[in-house]
């Protein structure tokens, strides 16, 4: 696996490559949603507890960074490893007083210039915590069955 390649047309550009959950568990993301309602009669409240299962998501990212070569040549071989070490050489762009951008773009310093990202199986799985409209524990239910899963991911 290569996480880093050099970008040989552009001086400031890397490319990472990156395998999410190529081990046999998923990569688990869960979230509540709640929607509510109360206005002139009507009174809905659902509240949805939202779960993805990514099982491999192959992703690659070009990210155009400079760096102020001053800074770079500061650090330390223990600073290498720290992210906030790296974020801190990339030069801040000139912004006006409302703090936006004033230079052209040949003046950027960062910038994800390409993001792609292959899923080979999402699953959702959506549960009622409380739902008081009744067609919203139909659609969880719709939304945790394997042909949804197959829809997302085709």
């Amino acid at each position: 696996l290569e996480l880093v390649e050099l970008n040989r047309s552009s001086p400031y550009q890397t490319d990472y490559k990156m395998i999410i959950c190529a081990h046999s568990k998923p990569l688990k993301i869960s979230t509540c949603v709640l929607i509510a309602i109360k206005d002139n009669g009507l009174d809905m409240r659902n509240d949805v507890a939202i779960e993805f299962e990514i099982d491999s998501a192959p992703m690659l990212a070009t990210l155009l960074l400079k760096v102020e070569e001053e800074t770079f040549l500061r650090n330390t071989p223990a600073q290498i490893n720290n992210p906030n070490c790296w974020i801190a050489m990339i030069p801040f762009p000139k912004l006006d007083d409302r703090g936006i951008r004033v230079d052209s773009e040949s003046d950027i310093t960062a910038a994800l210039s390409n993001f792609d990202i292959n899923v080979a199986r999402i699953k959702l799985n959506a549960t009622c915590v409380e739902c008081t409209s009744p067609g919203m524990e139909t659609l969880a239910e719709t939304w945790s069955t394997d042909e949804a899963t197959e829809d997302a991911t085709e």
